[in-house]
This record gives C-alpha cells, structure tokens and sequence, in this order.
C-alpha cells in the first residue's frame, strides 16, 4: 500500500509525474471498456493545497469486480484503506458502468457506489453509505489510470517549454507515426494545473511522418510543432501562447 501521509505532503512536487500516470495505462487506453487497473484521482482546497485522493485498484474477469478502494481526505488526516494487499471492494460490470460495494476500514460495510468509463477516466458516484460503522468516502470523483514507467515506451515524449511541462503520447507505433490518436498530458508549471486533451498529428500531404501535433479543447487549439519545436495555444485569430522548448 502507498504511504498515503507521504503522498499527500509531497503531492505538488511530484504532481505532474503522477499526473502522467494517473491519466495512461497503455495506449490501448483509448479505446478500453475494460475496468482492470489502477485509477486514481485528488482534489485540491480553494488555495491549491491537496485535500484529498481517491484510489481504486481493479481487476475485471468477464464481468465480476474485485478490488481495493482508498481514499485519503482533509489533507491527510483520515485515511480509509485496506491494509497491504487486502480486497475491500466488489461488484458486476455492465459495458461501461459497474456496480460495485465496498467496505470502510472504519467499520462500515456494504456501501455501494456507481463506476462509469468515460473519456479515459472512471467516474465514480456514491449511491449508498457504508452502514453499521464509520466511513470516508467521496460523493463524486474523477479518476485516471495509472501506469509504471516502464510502460511508457518510444512512442512518448516530454516537451518542457518556460512555463509548461507537457507528455505526448502516440497510439500508432513510433511517436512520429501519423495517427489520430494521439494525447497531450500537460502541467502548467507555475501553480500545478493539469489538463489531459486527445488530438492527431499533423503533416504534410501524403507523407507518412508527423510534424507536429494539434489539440482541442473548448474552441482552444494547443499545437505542438516538432520543427522547430514549440507550443502555441491559439483561439481562433489570438494566439494566447507562443513558447519554444526542448525535449527533456
């Protein structure tokens, strides 16, 4: 089990490292209705401090759930997981949804809670408080796959920019490969914020090498161009972000 106390002191220095694997399991991620993995996901105070982190680790065989379920709030001080190893989660998945139940290491049992694959991430919503005992649990959270290092392989790269820090991530092979999925995993380095976008690379016409790579995101193009290589983020004619950079 992960020191949870740790994790939460050292949350913003580390943020964007778990940021890339809280948001990619494989590639494969992009089209996965698959609930086996770790997903995790945090939620920050008003002044940008962790409050608290909520982590399901799930194995799906057909259609039955198992697991562990920790969550980890007001800043660390209450900590409900299982200890090393232990199963405190189960439940049936439907397609994209699952029903699962849980126990709380507080003594509460049976609670129940809603699980939804959508756009890479789990959304889980609490429909029944654990009874007979005490419990931490969230009403809603957003939660994004985990992954080792070792999985991130030859098709990523990490562009570093003044004031961005960005992972890009190619489905298609090799990271210069064209293709139409490919992801952008970015940090703003200043204050921690994190924001996940899916895209495709660009090119010229019928060449078979990405040049670069373009995002959207509420009207907001981000492009990355790999020659020279830059970030601009752009809405519509006002370029609100223009920085070069390098790959580290």
């Amino acid at each position: 089990m992960i020191v949870w106390i740790l994790k939460v002191n050292q949350m913003n220095k580390v943020g964007f490292s778990l940021a890339v694997l809280l948001s990619i399991s494989s590639l494969s991620l992009f089209a996965s209705d698959n609930f086996t993995g770790q997903w995790s996901g945090q939620e920050k105070n008003d002044n940008g401090s962790l409050y608290s982190t909520l982590t399901l680790k799930l194995k799906q065989n057909n259609n039955n759930i198992t697991g562990s379920y920790c969550y980890v709030t007001r800043g660390g001080n209450k900590i409900d997981c299982p200890d090393d190893n232990d199963s405190n989660l189960k439940g049936t998945a439907n397609g994209k949804n699952a029903l699962i139940e849980f126990d709380s290491s507080f003594g509460g049992v049976k609670g129940k809670a809603n699980l939804e694959l959508k756009d890479n991430k789990v959304l889980w919503k609490l429909i029944k408080d654990p009874e007979n005992g005490d419990f931490y649990a969230p009403k809603t959270y957003n939660l994004d796959k985990d992954v080792s290092e070792g999985d991130l392989k030859s098709d990523m790269k990490v562009l570093s920019t003044s004031d961005f820090t960005i992972t890009l991530l190619n489905s298609c092979g090799g990271f210069y490969t064209v293709c139409d999925k490919v992801k952008y995993i970015g940090l703003r380095n200043k204050d921690g914020k994190q924001i996940t976008l899916e895209g495709k690379t660009t090119q010229p016409v019928n060449s078979n090498k990405a040049e670069g790579m373009i995002f959207n995101n509420s009207g907001v193009d981000y492009v990355v161009s790999f020659n020279p290589l830059e970030l601009k983020v752009v809405q519509g004619n006002k370029t609100l972000v223009k920085q070069g950079g390098k790959w580290e």
